[in-house]
């Protein structure tokens, strides 16, 4: 069932909660059906996109230039899945060592995510050396609102409730009573059992930062809410000429990617070595982002400025095809740390709930992480003979990570503000995503990740979402 509003909806029917009608939210709410357990989505949105609903997610960013927060976000059915790239792959095992749980822990989930996905179950890894990587992503053409809207309108399990806005929950004895939402001009109280908050890697901080300030001395205070907020730096990281045919002969004629083109990581041993994040280049044998062809003019120039007998023979061979000009681009992993963070603007929405203003700053270990990445992979390229790199003088020179075109300094992947873990002066949610010391509450999405790696979040995002339900199951079938 979908409703426009809260009116006519029967509050009582429902073991379960969920705030966010994304990934996170719809999948939960998908698994639970599957346990005949009925579940209620609210949504803050309408059905389509609206600029006036929006305009709700403008927010302040405060430090280094960011992609606007009113646009790396969507208020509507299906959340920012309605115009998400599709990217998809699971974490690396080096990554969730990292993190309070196992990587096998999510493993079982991978199958049925790529069922949701619509995507091949196959993510595949050859090494191009002992620092890095050949993977494969997928990519998925899934719009949740697109794919699953018939599904939930037919649905005797699931309701979803548009147009209703979350204000904040309020609670005592380590509980939630009640979540108050504003649905039209009316203001209703909603109680369940269990509520989930599925509101994206900036709302999941906003509304329990509300809540916190709604409610004194309800959460931990020492709960890092808002804290350890992370993104995925989009970057041109340089360019080059490499040439194809060597190229498939050291990969020994390997998976190619997307596109015909290959993707590159870190491995565990290069951030070791080297002391950097994870981090993934592709490379683009064409300048998308304008139509004419300076491109191989520049590529030239800058490699015959590297090294000038390599770009003659480049300039005497080029005509032959063999070599391509690329770009380089980078998307970097970024390290949590507690100056990045969500907090509450002194300025309210018409809902009177506080805007929010993002703490942000790149580090340095995200410029080390790019320069050392590049300068593997051209040295690579130089000991085979498979092309030459040139890398951007600004990451070289680790003075600033720079955008390009569009890409607006980062792929708006909100991550952390409700990190996981199990020290409650370091992480807001367990194990299990629920918020330490409260009964009823759970968050779900990237704002629990504890840190952010290379991959694009909505895979892992939805394997927790799965895992999710699992655990809601066990607590309702033993109680």
């Amino acid at each position: 069932m979908i409703s426009k509003n809260l009116d006519n909806v029967n509050l009582d029917n429902f073991l379960v909660v969920i705030f966010g009608s994304g990934p996170a939210g719809i999948t939960t709410a998908l698994e639970l059906e599957k346990k005949n357990i009925k579940c209620l989505i609210i949504e803050a949105g309408e059905e389509n996109y609206s600029e006036e609903s929006q305009e709700l997610y403008q927010g302040k960013t405060i430090g280094d230039e960011i992609m606007p927060l009113s646009k790396s976000r969507l208020r509507q059915f299906g959340g920012t899945s309605g115009h998400w790239g599709g990217v998809s792959k699971p974490m690396e095992d080096y990554t969730l060592e990292l993190w309070p749980i196992k990587p096998d822990d999510l493993k079982s989930y991978s199958k049925r995510t790529s069922e949701i996905l619509n995507i091949n179950h196959q993510f595949r890894k050859a090494p191009l050396s002992q620092f890095i990587n050949q993977i494969e992503f997928q990519y998925s053409l899934v719009h949740f609102a697109d794919k699953y809207k018939n599904h939930i309108k037919n649905s005797n399990n699931i309701t979803l409730v548009l147009n209703t806005q979350l204000s904040h929950f309020v609670g005592d004895n380590n509980s939630i009573k009640y979540a108050l939402c504003i649905s039209g001009k009316t203001k209703k109280k909603i109680k369940t059992k269990y509520f989930i908050l599925a509101c994206g890697g900036i709302e999941n901080s906003r509304l329990l930062l509300w809540t916190k300030a709604k409610n004194r001395g309800f959460f931990n205070n020492n709960l890092p809410i808002g804290k350890y907020w992370m993104n995925h730096p989009h970057v041109l990281g340089g360019r080059g000429v490499i040439s194809r045919k060597k190229l498939a002969e050291k990969m020994k004629n390997n998976f190619l990617g997307y596109r015909d083109w290959m993707h590159f990581s870190t491995t565990k041993e290069l951030m070791i070595k080297k002391e950097i994040l994870s981090a993934t280049m592709h490379m683009l044998t064409q300048d998308v982002f304008r139509k004419d062809k300076i491109i191989d003019k520049e590529v030239m120039k800058d490699i015959i400025c590297v090294a000038p007998k390599y770009g003659e023979k480049l300039i005497r061979t080029f005509h032959k095809k063999d070599f391509s000009c690329v770009n380089i681009f980078l998307s970097l992993e970024q390290e949590p740390i507690e100056q990045n963070k969500v907090v509450l603007d002194d300025k309210k929405d018409k809902f009177e709930i506080p805007k929010v203003k993002l703490f942000y700053k790149q580090t340095l270990q995200l410029l080390k992480t790019a320069k050392f990445f590049l300068e593997e992979f051209a040295n690579l390229c130089v000991e085979n003979d498979l092309g030459r790199i040139a890398i951007k003088d600004s990451i070289f020179n680790l003075e600033k990570l720079e955008p390009f075109a569009n890409l607006e300094y980062g792929g708006g992947h909100h991550m952390g503000g409700t990190r996981m873990g199990t020290d409650k002066y370091k992480s807001v949610v367990n194990t299990d995503l629920k918020i330490h010391d409260i009964d009823n509450l759970y968050v779900s999405g990237s704002s629990n990740f504890f840190t952010a790696g290379y991959t694009n979040p909505t895979f892992t995002i939805i394997q927790f979402a799965i895992r999710l339900a699992e655990k809601l199951n066990e607590r309702l079938r033993s109680a």
